[in-house]
Parts: C-alpha cells; structure tokens; sequence
C-alpha cells in the first residue's frame, strides 16, 4: 500500500513538472506610469517582449512597483485561455522574477462555436509547439473570445493565428474604422 502511495505521488509530481510552462520576466515601468514592459523568458528559449497596464495586473500596486527598496511581489494576469502567476521583486519601477501558467483549455471549446479551429501553425514558427505553449501565447496578447467576436463583427472571420496578429499590432474595431475613415 505505501509502495502505491508513493508511486502515485511521483506520477503526480511528474506529471505536473512535465506538462507546467513556467520562465523568467523582467519589467520596467512605462514613463506614462500606467504601463509596464515585460520581457518573458520560457524554459524553451523563448523570449518575447510586451507591456501591458498595471491595472490588468491582479495584486500589483503602484506602491509595490514605485517602492524605494526591494519588495516581494505575487501578482496575476488573469486571461480567458489561463492565468499567468508572477512571483518576484520590484524596486524604482524595475522588476524581475518567475512565473508559472495554468492554462484554460476550456478557452478551445469556447472557439469552435465561432468557426476558429485552435491552431497557430503559422509559417513563422521554427519548431512543434505544445498546446500548453500556444494557450500561454494566447493568454499573455490577450486574444480573447470577445476580441475576435468583435473582429467578426466587421467582417474578419480568419484563423486564430491571424486574430493574434492583430491583437499583437493592437487592430482593434476602431482602428479599422479609423483607417477605413481615412480611406
């Protein structure tokens, strides 16, 4: 009986050491003060750089950032295809540390009801990636479902990869109505 036991915790640690996509992140405050740039690096050799507003950031405060000596941070960014841990330090407005992501696979079910088969097997990529891999992308540009309701809504029904790329170069609606305004 303990032989089992002990063999079912080592599947479970394994299995969740196996399948977690966790890195490394640096950060910088945005002079605007509303802004910060992250740099995210993946045990694959990923790196990729993106700002996003303090205010999408669950649990960080300007204080926290802002503050004069080295302070401890746990925050989350918290997105439709899963949930970006950060864990880390913040001084002068620089930070760094680890994350971990919990995908939310049920995000791909929320997709079929849509026409957009999950798939981001664009000509870019150099490598197979994992499922887990492409949902911590999705996550962290924040290619939501209502993001791409929105893009249908005035006519672009296109693939997940080209709804991320979009979303990466920040074409919103009114962005398109705008260019469209300027003919």
């Amino acid at each position: 009986m303990r032989r089992l036991a002990t063999l079912t915790l080592f599947v479970s640690l394994f299995a969740n050491a196996a399948f977690a996509l966790d890195g490394a992140w640096t950060a910088t405050l945005n002079d605007d003060r509303d802004h910060i740039n992250f740099n995210i690096t993946t045990g694959h050799g990923n790196n990729m750089g993106i700002t996003m507003t303090v205010a999408s950031l669950t649990s960080l405060t300007p204080s926290q950032i802002n503050a004069a000596t080295m302070t401890a941070v746990n925050f989350d960014l918290r997105r439709e295809a899963g949930t970006i841990s950060f864990e880390g330090t913040f001084r002068n407005g620089k930070g760094a540390g680890q994350f971990t992501f919990a995908a939310d696979r049920a995000y791909i079910d929320k997709l079929r009801p849509l026409g957009v088969e999950f798939s981001l097997e664009g000509k870019h990529h150099r490598r197979p990636h994992t499922e887990e891999e492409d949902l911590f992308t999705l996550a962290l540009h924040d290619v939501s479902t209502a993001y791409i309701k929105s893009m249908q809504a005035i006519g672009y029904k296109t693939t997940l990869e080209k709804y991320l790329t979009m979303r990466i170069f920040n074409i919103t609606p009114e962005y398109v109505r705008a260019m469209q305004a300027e003919g």
